[in-house]
């Protein structure tokens, strides 16, 4: 007998014990399984009284969004469909609290996903590429310029907050500019380049850069920033996320892209 529901203190185990090697570098649900817990929107799928698989959907009301995340079941139950079942019941649940839209991130390389995402009506949105940088303190300072939200001309963008891609609604704007976190440069009075920066709710020590757009001399201003402010907060990691092939830092390591993808419910 198989049941959805939310999940208990005594899952926790047994849950991170099938998230270990779920990827080559391993897996990372071990790091946010306690704040996934907090925001109340994990659920797992048993079978015969044991969870074999789970996932997480967080709701954003505003921007009639829900975003999935972490589907993993136990290797000896794939291919039966369960990963299919969880998504749509996350899907079903945001329907009836008036949400319009789905969206997920997958690897490049995460065939299975990507597979199950086009078979249950994922499309591909966008190609974003991962960057990891040290967190290290640089002489360069930069005194980015101020930005008000109609200058960006209803050009629809997104930004990553704890690895989770978010319209950059006018509310979401003005809270991130009054938190400093809008990185901007001009030329000639026009937006030239555009960065977000955030801090991660469910990855510690975590800086996330989200490069929106911009020349090569800006964008490097923009991860000099990231770094000093990381150093700043003791914090060890800084991670971009960007559309953009390029970015302007030799010690880099570029990891695979990812594939944003959507359906509409």
């Amino acid at each position: 007998m198989t049941q959805i529901r939310k999940p208990v203190a005594s899952d926790k185990q047994p849950i991170l014990d099938f998230c270990t090697n779920t990827f080559s570098w391993g897996d990372y649900i071990h790091e946010v399984y306690d704040s996934w817990i907090n925001e109340g929107d994990l659920v797992l799928l048993e079978k015969n009284n044991e969870p074999v698989a789970m996932c997480h959907g967080v709701i954003y009301p505003e921007e009639k969004m829900l975003w999935i995340e972490g589907i993993r079941v136990r290797q000896d139950f794939r291919r039966n469909g369960f990963a299919e079942l969880l998504v749509s019941h996350l899907e079903k649940n945001a329907y009836d609290l008036g949400i319009i839209q789905a969206n997920m991130l997958i690897e490049s390389e995460n065939i299975p996903s990507l597979n199950l995402a086009a078979k249950i009506g994922y499309q591909t949105k966008s190609q974003w590429n991962y960057f990891a940088v040290e967190s290290k303190k640089n002489s360069s300072a930069t005194i980015f310029d101020s930005l008000v939200y109609d200058e960006l001309n209803q050009v629809k963008l997104q930004f990553v907050e704890s690895w989770r891609w978010i319209p950059l609604t006018k509310s979401n704007f003005e809270r991130l500019n009054s938190e400093e976190k809008i990185l901007c440069i001009k030329n000639n009075e026009k937006v030239q380049s555009l960065g977000i920066i955030t801090e991660s709710k469910s990855f510690e020590n975590t800086i996330i850069l989200t490069v929106l757009f911009g020349i090569s001399d800006d964008v490097k201003k923009f991860i000099q920033y990231a770094q000093n402010l990381s150093v700043g907060k003791d914090y060890s990691k800084v991670r971009i996320l960007t559309q953009q092939d390029n970015i302007p830092i030799v010690s880099m390591q570029k990891k695979f892209p990812f594939y944003l993808v959507e359906k509409i419910l």
